[in-house]
């Protein structure tokens, strides 16, 4: 086990959750991946304490794609990441505006939803299920 100092640091704390990145990423179908090629990631506790995986996509309609696949992204981060106990799909409402601005003349010029917030969808994971050996 690292001492409390090592893992304090910040860059071997950042490549770690890089690698776990990247795992996580390649274990997806295509499908999922080219999804995720413009997203972001975060690990965070909630409230109280639960570990979330944020997925930060450029756009609704991502999400919702995303949102449709929970199972799949469900299943790998279970194996994982067995520590995590939320997965929130979420969007960028700064990439979602850029969208509708520069594809302003397919859409009406009055959304329904104008995003200036971040908007997530969060999925608990069950972690009483798992296999803790």
């Amino acid at each position: 086990m690292l001492s409390r100092r090592t893992f304090d640091d910040h860059s071997l704390s950042e490549s770690f959750y890089q690698a776990l990145i990247n795992c996580f990423y390649e274990t997806l179908s295509f499908s999922t991946q080219s999804l995720l090629d413009e997203c972001s990631f975060g690990l965070a506790p909630d409230s109280v304490g639960i570990k979330t995986l944020f997925i930060i996509t450029p756009s609704i309609l991502d999400a919702d794609t995303l949102c449709q696949n929970i199972g799949s992204i469900k299943d790998r981060v279970i194996s994982l990441m067995p520590v995590v106990g939320k997965i929130a799909i979420c969007v960028n409402p700064l990439k979602e505006q850029k969208e509708l601005e520069t594809s302003r003349d397919c859409v009406n010029e009055d959304p329904k939803f104008p995003p200036r917030y971040m908007m997530c969808k969060i999925f608990p994971i069950d972690l009483s299920n798992q296999n803790l050996d």
